[in-house]
């Protein structure tokens, strides 16, 4: 839990200098690799809370990151896009979390020069599956 609030802490420190915090980016891939997704996809895909999604969108918008517009087949719902900002943000944001990954990596490795990323990223994948198996018992 320590780890993963520093690596948060320096997430939101680079992440303000293009206007997100680290709880905001990862609708801007999402909603980068999936356009037209609706909010309530999103949350049931990625097991969040529709209000947590709700406000995180309401944000986005405010700040000219992403556009909501009516789902064409479904009145109640709503397609998600990146506007031009959030789409010129998006390379930006892979490029902090790619330094922040190799700064993981590079203390890792540090530590243990016998350090396999790959395992290692294999393990934290089979961790996911697990939950995600627990949360739907």
């Amino acid at each position: 839990m320590i780890a993963s609030r520093q690596v948060s802490q320096s997430l939101d420190q680079q992440l303000a200098e293009i206007g997100l915090s680290a709880s905001q980016y990862f609708y801007i891939l999402k909603i980068h690799d999936n356009p037209g997704l609706t909010q309530k996809k999103l949350g049931e895909t990625e097991f969040i809370d529709p209000s947590n999604v709700t406000r995180a969108v309401k944000q986005l918008i405010t700040q000219g990151f992403v556009k909501r517009h009516p789902h064409p087949q479904d009145k109640r719902a709503y397609q998600l896009v990146l506007t031009d900002k959030g789409t010129t943000v998006y390379p930006q944001i892979l490029q902090i979390l790619d330094a922040e990954e190799a700064k993981l990596i590079t203390g890792i490795k540090a530590q243990d020069s016998n350090f396999d990323q790959k395992s290692f990223v294999n393990a934290l994948r089979t961790m996911s599956h697990i939950h995600d198996n627990s949360d739907e018992n």
